[in-house]
């Protein structure tokens, strides 16, 4: 007997058929706790789904909430699958400054909120040999909220208004380090292609993986700027063209916050959401995204050579916008405050003909724009919809007199230009001239916007000086030549006969440019997007959490 047991514990034949028995039934089990898994989280989403839509819908009626979400859940879960659902009516505040599940509170006086709780049996199919039952309980909850309070959408900056195909290359490839080659009819289409502000941005909070109503979270996110074009590009469903994705590229590795492309105030915690359903050009947004993830550039533009001029070269730079403003606000009263970039034009130009049949004439022209400034300051919905925006353009200046270029770019530091050397020969005649010009206003200006200017996305303009003639124009009427050596007869008028021709050639080189950025000098452009004006009945409550 001993010497059988011992045959057989030594003997190995049949191993794999003992392991292979062990592992199918253990492959079985964790086949069958898997499909159970999937179906508990099918049911939870499912769950979720109707638990938000009954917020939604208690939202609309909360005399009759309970009555609302229990018919919403039950018609949004399977028959089989009996859901237990409690309704409680609060107030909810939309302050970013408290924690988001402290903006809801239970009762109040007057409610404009109300909290689902739905709960229902997931069935278990192959776990209950394991867990004993043979279903497990899910709980999912929605808030939902009627908004209160009249809010507004606008911009400022008219952004890339000069469709100049091979102009506008050249400032976004510099936005972007990369290389744009955009034609015409590209940036045609963009601009005559309006986006829907909401669906992009929920669409950027699916592919974010940001929960519906947290727009907290989705606006303190940094994204690659080519995966927001991306999104662009989705929402826009082919209509751009294939332009969008010529930019997606070229955006890569660029970042932004998108707080910092929409800023939402304290009275508007869940954006463009917030009934704000409106449109933008596809050509703003994308040069907008591009601006606000580019920060600081220097831009060498190749402006060719016009008529009566040998030479001409131009920098551009473009500073951040101060206080992380952002390109468009959803607000509800004087916050934030939105602010353009800063910028700095620096031509350099040089004269066909000589003068006096001595030399060419080196004219350096700078110009400065610091950022204009916008604020809501009143809106009404009734009697009839309106709303006032206070707009400040930014101190611009413009000098005739050369720089450090290197230092074109340091927004931290104050250029001082000296008087130009307009003209040097040889040391025997030299000739320097200087000029200034400076708009700016102390304070902000009121800009009305009625309900047609509203529906057509007007956009307009505040000035705060107007020149009778163009930039340059008026910077060579004020030019001061100074003659060192020898005068031969009347060059500083001889001068003013060689420049003054070419004040309107540089002025139509100047303008597109400024166009190009939504800058000019002394004005500030304004756009009303929306207006939400709750008690009109239109406007749907939302998800708050």
């Amino acid at each position: 007997m001993r010497q059988l047991l011992r045959r057989w514990r030594g003997d190995r034949r049949g191993t794999v058929a003992i392991t292979a028995a062990v592992a199918g039934g253990l492959l079985c089990v964790a086949t069958a706790v898997t499909i159970d898994l999937g179906v508990l989280t099918l049911h939870t989403r499912k769950l979720q789904g109707a638990a938000d839509l009954a917020a939604l819908s208690a939202a609309r009626d909360l005399g009759h909430a309970a009555d609302r979400a229990k018919e919403t859940v039950q018609a949004n879960i399977a028959p089989d699958a009996p859901a237990e659902v409690t309704a409680t009516l609060g107030v909810y505040t939309p302050d970013r400054a408290l924690a988001r599940d402290h903006r809801f509170v239970a009762g109040g006086a007057t409610p404009n909120a109300v909290r689902v709780v739905a709960t229902s049996p997931a069935p278990l199919f192959f776990s209950r040999l394991l867990l004993g039952r043979d279903r497990v309980l899910v709980t999912r909850r929605a808030t939902a909220a009627m908004p209160e309070t009249p809010k507004a959408m606008f911009s400022l900056g008219s952004r890339l208004a000069s469709l100049d195909g091979g102009l506008a290359n050249q400032l976004l490839s510099g936005l972007t380090g990369s290389q744009v080659s955009l034609k015409l009819m590209d940036y045609r289409r963009l601009a005559d292609l309006d986006v829907n502000l909401l669906n992009f941005t929920d669409a950027l909070a699916t592919d974010l993986g940001v929960q519906a109503g947290d727009y907290d979270r989705l606006l303190d996110t940094r994204l690659d700027a080519g995966r927001a074009l991306k999104v662009l590009e989705q929402v826009a469903g082919g209509r751009d063209g294939g332009a969008l994705g010529k930019l997606t590229g070229a955006a890569a590795g660029l970042t932004l916050r998108l707080g910092d492309l929409i800023g939402v105030d304290a009275q508007a915690p869940d954006g463009v959401r917030d009934g704000l359903d409106a449109a933008v050009s596809a050509l703003d947004l994308a040069t907008a995204v591009l601006e606000t993830a580019g920060g600081e550039r220097q831009i060498a533009l190749n402006l060719g050579v016009p008529a009566g001029l040998a030479d001409l070269k131009a920098s551009l730079a473009i500073g951040e916008r101060p206080n992380r403003s952002p390109w468009l606000s959803v607000t509800a009263n004087g916050e934030p405050v939105v602010r353009t970039a800063q910028a700095r034009l620096y031509l350099q130009a040089r004269t066909a003909q000589s003068l006096a049949g001595l030399t060419q004439v080196q004219l350096p022209v700078l110009v400065e724009l610091a950022s204009s400034e916008a604020r809501l300051q009143r809106l009404a919905c009734r009697p009839g919809q309106s709303v006032e925006i206070g707009v400040r353009p930014g101190v611009a200046r413009a000098f005739i007199g050369e720089i450090d270029e290197r230092k074109l770019g340091d927004f931290k530091k104050a250029l001082t230009p000296r008087p130009a050397t307009l003209l040097s020969v040889l040391g025997v005649v030299t000739l320097t001239g200087k000029a200034d010009i400076e708009a700016g206003d102390v304070g902000f200006r009121p800009v009305r916007f009625n309900a047609a200017d509203i529906a057509a996305q007007r956009t307009k303009s505040v000035s705060s000086r107007a020149f009778a003639s163009g930039l340059v124009v008026s910077l060579l009427q004020r030019l001061d030549v100074t003659v060192a050596g020898l005068d031969l007869g009347g060059l500083t008028r001889a001068l003013g006969q060689l420049l003054t021709p070419l004040g309107p050639v540089l002025d139509a080189v100047l303008n597109p440019v400024l166009d190009l950025l939504g800058l000019k000098f002394g004005e500030a452009d304004v756009t009303v997007h929306g207006l939400s004006c709750p008690a009109d009945g239109r406007t749907p409550p939302r998800l708050v959490g």
